[in-house]
């Protein structure tokens, strides 16, 4: 074990990207895991083929897990738990896979379907990824996804975008397009259908997992090849600078 993992913990839960003051609480973590049992497909995130018979235990197990606390506790009322040390043991491991990825040039994918909150940790991401010898890809699709928008790049992570603004989406299509364009991809770094198109796919990925995203919980502890950061997608831009930090300082 890292034997800084109880200062990166700490230091997240200062950052309030982790801690007892997450952004969704009780009600909407567990709203989340019912539409994931209906196989709503915002919230299947393209893996619906890896969450065949899904069950409410097994859910929210698999999330009690991943974030450190039953999806439905709440110290601060309204207010979800993700234990910091679980966050800090997510990032270490992310930065660990990124750099053995791309020490020998491999080739990453950075997309993001949180954008507002996100952008800034993932341009960090895919720089570093260059600087230690990484090939991060970007590819142009033609495809129009939720509200008709196109897929956009900013430097080289993917998202959303009309031009003017960066939209929120779960849907998985823009990455299913990215890697029928792609050739082969070793590692994908990512979020809610970026990512999950990718894992549905078969590619090793890390996700940002929030608590009221179970799907990813429910594949990970099926076995499939990802690494999950448990952390909120809901904080300031620049709250995520310790995260970035305690991955490049991990690995």
């Amino acid at each position: 074990m890292n034997p800084l993992l109880g200062q990166y913990a700490y230091r997240l839960s200062e950052a309030g990207v982790a801690g007892s003051r997450t952004s969704h609480g009780a009600e909407n973590n567990l709203r989340k895991i019912g539409l994931l049992l209906e196989h709503d497909e915002s919230n299947t995130f393209g893996m619906e083929d890896l969450l065949q018979d899904v069950g409410f235990g097994e859910t929210y197990d698999a999330v009690s897990h991943q974030i450190g606390n039953p999806p439905d506790r709440e110290e601060n009322p309204g207010r979800g738990c993700i234990d910091p040390e679980r966050t800090a043991a997510g990032l270490v491991e992310a930065g660990e896979r990124i750099g053995a990825v791309a020490a020998p040039g491999g080739r990453l994918f950075f997309a993001t379907g949180h954008p507002g909150a996100l952008i800034l940790y993932y341009l960090g991401l895919a720089r570093w990824a260059q600087e230690l010898g990484g090939d991060v890809l970007t590819v142009e699709t033609r495809g129009r996804y939720e509200r008709g928008i196109s897929l956009d790049w900013a430097e080289s992570v993917a998202t959303l975008g009309d031009g003017a603004s960066l939209f929120h989406t779960h849907d998985p299509e823009p990455m299913r397009d990215v890697l029928r364009q792609s050739g082969a991809v070793d590692l994908v770094v990512a979020d809610h259908g970026f990512a999950g198109a990718a894992i549905a796919a078969g590619i090793p990925t890390i996700v940002v997992m929030d608590t009221n995203d179970p799907a990813f919980a429910v594949v990970a502890g099926r076995g499939a090849d990802v690494t999950v950061v448990p952390m909120d997608d809901n904080r300031p831009l620049n709250a995520y600078s310790t995260a970035l930090d305690v991955i490049r300082r991990g690995a």
